[in-house]
């Protein structure tokens, strides 16, 4: 009885950790803290190359369905947000399927950026350092594949727990801190 216990609250409190809830960035910060007048916390960034980010941000394609999209939105920086499943539907619209047959690689998004129009590609990874887990949100130019920007926070499963207030936030302020040095126009 007891680890049928043990074992239901540890699924719970996993399940707790899940928590992906899209907000909006502070007024007057432009960063998103998750904590009614908490401070906002920022991930650690660990590329960092210095582009002229205006003159890419007319697309920014990004991966997932409602969370990551709806979060760069909230940024209010790129002219359009889409996701792969649009990215799809523009390569269909735009008879280009023989052009770019798929999107599913890197060679893939390399070949929709030259066939379609140049754009960003904002995606998640994961990097391993032993026993540790860092959760990374990473901006690449798929036409050269280089990572422009990279920032990582550490994925406490035991203690903190992994969700938006402990990674995905601090992850979009790094973002927004790129964004602020790399752009003339962001005004935030």
């Amino acid at each position: 009885m007891f680890k049928l216990a043990l074992t239901l609250g540890l699924a719970c409190l996993l399940a707790s950790c899940t928590n992906m809830k899209v907000i909006k960035p502070d007024a007057n910060s432009g960063y998103f803290s998750g904590v009614k007048g908490g401070a906002a916390k920022k991930a650690i960034t660990t590329k960092n190359i210095a582009i002229d980010l205006d003159s890419k941000k007319q697309l920014i394609l990004v991966s997932g369905e409602d969370f990551t999209p709806q979060m760069v939105k909230n940024i209010g920086y790129f002219d359009a947000v889409i996701n792969f499943k649009e990215l799809e539907e523009l390569i269909i619209k735009n008879n280009l399927t023989d052009a770019v047959p798929e999107i599913s690689s890197r060679i893939g998004l390399n070949k929709a950026a030259k066939a379609y129009k140049p754009f960003l590609w904002l995606h998640w990874d994961n990097r391993k350092d032993g026993n540790k887990s860092y959760l990374q949100l990473v901006l690449t130019d798929p036409i050269t594949l280089e990572d422009y920007f990279i920032s990582e926070t550490y994925m406490d499963y035991v203690w903190a727990g992994v969700n938006d207030q402990n990674n995905n936030y601090p992850a979009f302020n790094s973002l927004v801190d790129y964004i602020k040095a790399n752009s003339k126009t962001f005004k935030k």
